[in-house]
């Protein structure tokens, strides 16, 4: 019995050992070229023009990222008291898109406080480059307001700056009106703008 299981011990180790052999001995067999030539010489041929992370635009994506910081900064909208009461369930009366996005918002109260000290903001596709960002207030349930981007948002949970389309050296603005970042401050349960930057 314990010769059988050496002998199949020993078996199973040499398997190992070829199989990492084998691995580690593979030559230009398996590669594209070998396997696909029409396509390896396509790929040889084709080249990149620009590349997808070229900052097309760096005057105007400077001037947003710099607003962006300014707005950050200032201080002017820290809060002070995070609420650390118990989280009301969502309030499903509070507004007319629930019925149509009932579980993703659910879902995203999951999260917890993320937003202003005492909300949480659930973020639900709407197509493609676009997203709603909804306002639940912990303490009551209730959605209080909603914003809609194209290229995402940044928000804290210490803070009531919410910034839609945050600046990015990618984004080409001139093509798409709609990924100019804007600030908002969200003070009274509603968002209100802030000032373009100039």
């Amino acid at each position: 019995m314990k010769k059988t299981l050496y002998n199949l011990a020993k078996s199973v180790l040499l398997l190992c050992a070829l199989t990492v052999f084998s691995c580690q001995s593979s030559t230009e067999e398996g590669t594209i070229a070998s396997t696909h030539p029409e396509l390896a010489e396509q790929l040889a041929e084709d080249s990149v023009t620009m590349p997808i992370s070229e900052n097309q635009n760096p005057d105007l994506y400077q001037r947003y990222q710099i607003t962006e910081e300014e707005y950050t900064r200032s201080g002017q909208f820290d809060v002070g008291d995070m609420y650390r009461g118990q989280m009301a369930p969502l309030d499903e009366s509070s507004h007319t898109d629930i019925r149509t996005y009932r579980t993703a918002l659910n879902k995203g109260l999951e999260e917890g406080v993320n937003f202003a000290g005492r909300y949480t903001v659930v973020t639900v596709g709407c197509g493609t480059n676009c997203q709603q960002h909804y306002v639940v207030d912990r303490e009551t349930g209730k959605v209080l307001d909603k914003l809609q981007s194209n290229i995402g948002a940044k928000y804290a949970s210490n803070s009531r700056l919410f910034i839609i389309n945050p600046p990015d050296s990618t984004a080409v603005y001139g093509e798409c009106r709609d990924c100019t970042p804007e600030a908002y401050e969200f003070e009274n349960n509603q968002f209100r703008k802030l000032p373009a930057a100039e």
